[in-house]
């Protein structure tokens, strides 16, 4: 899936800061459409990761009044970032849980891709490092160099580049799913890991 822009528009390093319509990230329409516009859905996200709670376990955690609560679940289901936790019903039929309606990796559980993701990532940046002298001559056959950039300048865009290409071939191939259509219209795959406060890279 690649990115769709207008004739003679831009693409930007994040698809979500445009407009237009059709992105290739696959989490650019939640931030596009807004789906998190503040700390609250956000916030009531990271109490429901841990543990399904109720309308009511939110606003006491949050210093919220619960129709105030309510609106944000109530919005937050509409866009299909929340569903009710089945499981949690069972147990407490009374009550209506809620949880993330997306996957979310525990630290426990990153633990096991760790090392994996860290060998793929090596030889991806190897790979970058090897064809940077070829990048360079392509980079002087354009006229970036007259307009007053360096090729660091342009570095982040060509990885982004690779990136991208790799996210749409590897989709191309069913290794990877296309995003979603939710009920609202909007295309996204999104996902949420534990903090590892030990890595400034997150």
């Amino acid at each position: 899936m690649s990115a769709k822009r207008q004739k003679d528009g831009l693409c930007f390093p994040c698809e979500c800061v445009s407009a237009m319509s059709g992105y290739s990230d696959p989490w650019a329409g939640v931030a596009q459409k807004k789906l998190l516009p503040n700390g609250t859905k956000e916030g009531i996200l990271n109490l429901v990761a841990k543990e399904p709670k109720t309308i009511a376990q939110l606003a006491k955690k949050l210093g919220l009044s619960q129709p105030t609560v309510y609106r944000h679940i109530g919005e937050m289901m509409a866009s299909e970032l929340l569903r009710e936790s089945e499981e949690w019903e069972r147990k407490y039929p009374a009550e209506r849980y809620y949880e993330p309606n997306f996957p979310v990796i525990q630290a426990n559980e990153r633990v096991e891709f760790e090392s994996l993701c860290s060998d793929m990532a090596d030889r991806m940046a190897d790979l970058f490092e090897k064809r940077r002298k070829q990048l360079e001559s392509a980079f002087k056959k354009t006229t970036l160099t007259e307009r007053g950039w360096a090729f660091s300048d342009i570095t982040q865009y060509l990885y982004a580049r690779v990136q991208r290409e790799a996210r749409r071939l590897l989709e191309q191939r069913g290794m990877l799913p296309t995003c979603e259509r939710h009920r609202n219209g909007v295309e996204w795959s999104f996902w949420g890991e534990e903090a590892d406060w030990k890595d400034n890279t997150r």
